[in-house]
């Protein structure tokens, strides 16, 4: 197959369900239909009340998951449309579908972070100890592919099972979104036991893409697509935009809350950067020229114009690494993060070396230590539940109660969508579902009351 008919496909209409109103007004692409369907669900509102970097800011500036995956969106949608102009002038895509590719990264950015549970990555490492713990006590039902699920628990599967499943709009299609939106979320295309092998050169093994109870989906993606379970190209462009977007901004909302300073970035740069060291640090040394760094004000606004400085750089070294790599990006077969290998890197690397000292400090550490009890506990609790048969959604007593709390629609694919076979596997998951759902307020707040620490 020519890489065009490859774009031919991955660009094309294709869902579980087909759509059954078509109104012939509607002048949007399948891309950007499927954005309309996300952007005013309950998952995406939720994400604004969930950890980027900072828990529980009472700050209007920090960012948030939301704010966080509207800047990915934007970001990755302005790396697709140079890439598909880049595309359409050398004919490998069709000019017809021109918007397609910005409009798919548009929502795989949007979505990117859905499945991360409370409290970020800390969040993930919380429910993985838990489940490491359990296992180690308790005998099990579960085979070796459904513990490892959940020892290796990832918000990053967790967002495929929320897109395709969870989302209960009245059938088992979940958003019913396109094939591609789908597979652009996927980083890792393979099971749990046949992914999390270190060390591996495979990036598409580093880590695991679906759970077992998604298998037969992701099936049908990479077959209808023809992915041979490698990435879909977009996934590249994705992680791009990702970083981009995070590595620069945790830096400024670090500097509003006084944790990093302009001295604290040009030292590190000064120290990180190779290729870009001149262009970089020359146009810092120059804004703190213009803005004397005595006040708040400038302060700020030196690191939101570096940002942005910063940031067309790391974009177009994005689209000639793009470029450079076509064909094995196309294939799946690239093994190496874009930005690790353009001509930004050591941008890249300068704001990942400046990232420690804002993770390093206490304040964000004392909160997520406070996140990491919560999703623990949570889980002790419901996950004991679970083993008893009262727990389901009749009798008055404790069990029943619990399930009880669930939320309706989690409760609902449960008993009506999620056909897994395995009971006790199935019942874990719709815990797993229904805490990683939560943002980080509610369970600290729901963790609190069920322990009777406040009514």
């Amino acid at each position: 197959m020519t890489y065009k008919k490859k774009w031919n496909l991955l660009l094309s209409e294709k869902r579980f369900r087909e759509k059954s109103d078509t109104n012939k007004s509607d002048g949007r692409n399948t891309f950007e239909n499927d954005y309309g369907r996300l952007i005013s669900s309950a998952p995406i509102r939720r994400l604004q009340d969930k950890t980027q970097v900072f828990p529980l800011e009472q700050s209007d500036f920090i960012r948030t998951r939301l704010t966080h995956s509207l800047e990915v969106s934007y970001i990755a949608s302005s790396i697709g449309q140079s890439i598909e102009n880049l595309l359409i002038h050398q004919n490998e895509i069709d000019k017809d579908l021109k918007g397609n590719l910005s409009s798919l990264l548009r929502v795989a950015g949007l979505v990117h972070d859905l499945g991360n549970p409370p409290f970020g990555h800390f969040g993930e490492e919380a429910i993985k100890k838990f489940f490491k713990d359990y296992f180690s006590k308790n005998e099990t039902t579960l085979n070796e592919l459904e513990k490892s699920d959940l020892l290796n628990f990832d918000g990053n599967v967790q967002t495929l099972r929320i897109l395709s499943k969870l989302y209960y709009f009245g059938d088992e299609y979940g958003y019913n979104l396109n094939y591609s939106s789908l597979a652009s979320i996927v980083k890792y295309p393979t099971n749990s036991v046949d992914g999390n092998k270190k060390p591996t050169i495979e990036i598409a093994k580093k880590k695991f893409g679906y759970f077992v109870s998604e298998t037969e989906l992701y099936k049908s993606i990479n077959d209808y697509l023809k992915l041979e379970n490698r990435r879909h190209p977009v996934v590249y462009l994705l992680e791009a935009a990702d970083d981009i977007a995070y590595s620069a901004a945790d830096i400024e909302d670090g500097i509003k809350l006084g944790i990093v300073n302009i001295e604290d970035i040009y030292n590190i740069f000064n120290n990180g950067l190779s290729e870009n060291k001149e262009v970089v640090l020359g146009y810092l040394e120059k804004l703190r020229r213009e803005y004397p760094e005595n006040n708040e004000v400038n302060q700020s606004l030196i690191v939101q114009k570096f940002r942005i400085h910063t940031q067309k750089i790391m974009i177009q070294g994005i689209v000639d690494a793009f470029e450079d790599n076509y064909e094995e990006i196309m294939n799946g077969k690239l093994q190496n993060e874009i930005v690790e290998i353009s001509k930004a890197s050591d941008i890249r690397k300068s704001y990942k070396n400046l990232t420690y000292k804002v993770f390093d400090d206490k304040t964000i550490l004392k909160k997520e230590i406070a996140g990491w009890e919560a999703i623990y506990g949570l889980l002790d609790i419901f996950v004991v539940a679970s083993q008893s048969d009262n727990f389901k959604g009749k009798g008055n007593n404790y069990e029943s109660r619990l399930f009880k709390i669930i939320s309706s629609s989690h409760r609902k694919v449960y008993e009506s969508i999620e056909k897994y076979p395995n009971q006790e596997y199935k019942k874990l998951q719709l815990i797993i579902d229904f805490i990683s759902g939560m943002t980080d307020t509610y369970a600290i707040n729901l963790y609190q009351e069920l322990k009777g620490i406040k009514i």
